[in-house]
């Protein structure tokens, strides 16, 4: 079975996503009367902070804190967050969220900034994985993936780092056959967004809920689907897969299962058994609450769970897959220092 299935079979053996009963879920009181921090990685307006304040209370709910906090700790498109879990002490107070991919794409892309190795960190679920898309400006000449071929220049595609989204994007101009220009500097998506808006930029990656208010006013288009199948939302927009040259298909499907690892929680190398048990326990007691399930459908942020024990095993499979993807990624750094 390849990672993609095993990957999209763990989130729908949820059984709270299969609509049977929930059961009981055997929990310690590890974290019972304690104080839960949650590391953000990115901004108090980005989508990993929506996400993080949405799972916050029922997190506590089920694990018993007496509080669970959330910090932000914004930089390198994750990599300083990470780092910063991956030297705390492994006590599982202190727990990272954020998008899993740029964990993974860092390294095997020599990045300076990635002083950690993933699949040494302790994986304990992913709550959502979402379709991403390749957008470009609502005013922009550029109506299909097809005119982006047709620029006659680079690409100009504003960054906010060496993410997740830089490195996708190197992917896709190797694979696809197109020239690519970074433009780094920028702080968050809601500010490559807005640059792709006014124009001073050709495009970028963003993930479908966080796409949803630009696209509908007008103001930016989907082109591409950085995704295993193409979204029902937009069934015209193509998957990047299928516009691939056979001899690439395999480099789209490597940084496409990257990319679905997306918004996890891990903790630090080592972490407190017992900890790591009773966070997982209560991630999937959340995952199947049905109150919590209702309020992400009112709210407009679907959830992709992945238990824990069998993120972990993903991880270290894709991280051994993602391997030829290398010499992309290094290239793409060099261009960019």
């Amino acid at each position: 079975m390849n990672i993609r299935w095993k990957a999209l079979l763990a989130g729908l053996l949820a059984p709270g996503l299969m609509g049977v009963s929930v059961p009981a879920y055997s929990q310690s009181d590890f974290y019972k009367d304690k104080i839960l921090n949650i590391i953000v990685a990115g901004g108090p307006a980005g989508g990993h902070t929506r996400y993080a304040r949405l799972i916050g209370p029922y997190l506590q709910k089920y694990t018993g804190a007496r509080e669970v906090r959330i910090t932000n700790m914004p930089g390198g498109g994750g990599l300083k967050a990470a780092n910063h879990v991956w030297r705390l002490k492994p006590d599982g107070m202190n727990i990272f969220f954020g998008n899993v991919a740029t964990l993974i794409l860092a390294p095997l892309a020599g990045s300076p900034g990635a002083q950690f190795e993933p699949g040494k960190f302790g994986f304990l679920g992913r709550a959502t994985s979402e379709a991403r898309f390749l957008t470009v400006g609502g005013k922009s000449p550029i109506k299909a993936f097809q005119d982006v071929k047709k620029l006659n220049r680079p690409f100009v595609y504003p960054s906010q780092g060496t993410d997740e989204d830089f490195y996708t994007m190197a992917v896709l101009a190797h694979a696809l056959g197109f020239q690519l220009k970074a433009v780094t500097g920028y702080e968050g998506n809601a500010d490559t967004a807005l640059a792709v808006i006014k124009g001073d930029g050709d495009g970028h990656i963003t993930g479908w809920s966080e796409s949803q208010g630009a696209i509908k006013a007008g103001d930016k288009r989907p082109i591409l689907a950085i995704a295993s199948k193409r979204h029902s939302d937009y069934p015209d927009v193509p998957t990047a897969e299928e516009l691939a040259p056979a001899d690439q298909k395999s480099l789209i499907r490597a940084i496409v299962d990257i990319n679905e690892t997306h918004r996890s929680y891990i903790a630090p190398p080592n972490t407190d058994a017992q900890a790591t048990a009773a966070f997982r326990a209560a991630l999937k007691a959340v995952m199947n609450d049905p109150e919590f399930i209702e309020e992400t459908k009112k709210g407009n942020r679907p959830v992709s769970y992945m238990d824990g024990a069998q993120q972990q095993k993903v991880v270290a499979e894709i991280t051994k897959a993602g391997a030829n993807l290398t010499p992309i990624l290094k290239d793409a750094v060099k261009a960019i220092q």
